[in-house]
C-alpha cells in the first residue's frame, strides 16, 4: 500500500517516552471510555500526561452541536494549553479509550523544567505538533471542498491501515456522527457524499464499519486538486 501524502488534521500522535523517567513524580489516575476528564469552564491546575489509552478534545455550541477538535493518542500531553495560560478552558476532554493518566502539580512542573531539559523540549515539540495539526484543520475547513475533506480523511485512515489490508480500511470505533463532527458537516450530508463516491466507483462501503478503496489514484487526485 503506497502512503498518500496527506497533512494530519485531527489526530495527535506524539508517542514520546521522555516522561517515563518522571512518572513517579505525578499522581496516577485511571479513566474509563466515555468518562469526562476535563470539564468546560474548568481552570486546569495540573499538567496531564496520557500514558495509555486515548482522549478527545471536544466543544459544544449553545444549540448542542458537538465538534471533535482533536484525538490524542497515548504517550502525549493533553489540556496543557489552559494549564500554562491559566485561563478557563472552553472545550472539554473525554476518555475515548480506557486510559492511564499522570497528573503533575504546578510546583512539580516548574522543578522538572529546570532539572529535566528533555521534558521542556518535549512540551515544545507537543505544542508545535498540535499547532500544526490545528492549522491543517483550519485550512481544510476553510479551503477544501466537502468532497476533498472526506477524501483526505479516508486517505489518512488508509495510511494508518495495516499493509496487508488489501485496500480495506477500518473506521474502528468512529461512528458516522464522529466523522461528521471531525469534518464539520451533518451526518446525513456525510453519508450522501460517501454514497456519491461509491457510485463513482472510488470506494465501497462495507459492513463492520469498514471501507474498501477501489481507486486510490482517483481519490488522491481529488485530495490534491
Amino acid at each position: 500500500m503506497p502512503v498518500q501524502q496527506i497533512d494530519e488534521f485531527w489526530r495527535i500522535k506524539v508517542d514520546s517516552d521522555a516522561w517515563d523517567k518522571v512518572l513517579h513524580l505525578g499522581m496516577q489516575q485511571k479513566f474509563k471510555q466515555g468518562e469526562r476528564v476535563v470539564y468546560p469552564g474548568e481552570r486546569v491546575t495540573q499538567l496531564r500526561y496520557l500514558h495509555s489509552g486515548a482522549m478527545r478534545m471536544k466543544r459544544t455550541s449553545l444549540d448542542g452541536n458537538e465538534k471533535i477538535i482533536m484525538h490524542v493518542e497515548r504517550n502525549s500531553l493533553f489540556s496543557e494549553v489552559p494549564f500554562f495560560t491559566g485561563e478557563h478552558i472552553s472545550s472539554y476532554f473525554t476518555c475515548h479509550k480506557d486510559a492511564v493518566v499522570y497528573s503533575f502539580s504546578r510546583d512539580t512542573v516548574d522543578d522538572m523544567l529546570v532539572t529535566h531539559p528533555d521534558i521542556a523540549k518535549d512540551i515544545i515539540r507537543t505544542l508545535s505538533l498540535k499547532v500544526s495539526v490545528l492549522c491543517n484543520q483550519l485550512a481544510s475547513l476553510g479551503l477544501d471542498t466537502l468532497e476533498q475533506r472526506i477524501v483526505k480523511f479516508i486517505l489518512l485512515r488508509y495510511n494508518a491501515a495495516p499493509l496487508s489490508s488489501n485496500e480495506i480500511i477500518s473506521l474502528g470505533s468512529l461512528r458516522m456522527k464522529d466523522i461528521a463532527s471531525i469534518l464539520g458537516v451533518h451526518r446525513a450530508t456525510l453519508y450522501k457524499a460517501l454514497k456519491s463516491l461509491e457510485k463513482l466507483g472510488l470506494i465501497k462501503m462495507l459492513s463492520e464499519n469498514r471501507l474498501q478503496i477501489l481507486n486510490i489514484d482517483a481519490l488522491a487526485a481529488i485530495a490534491y486538486h
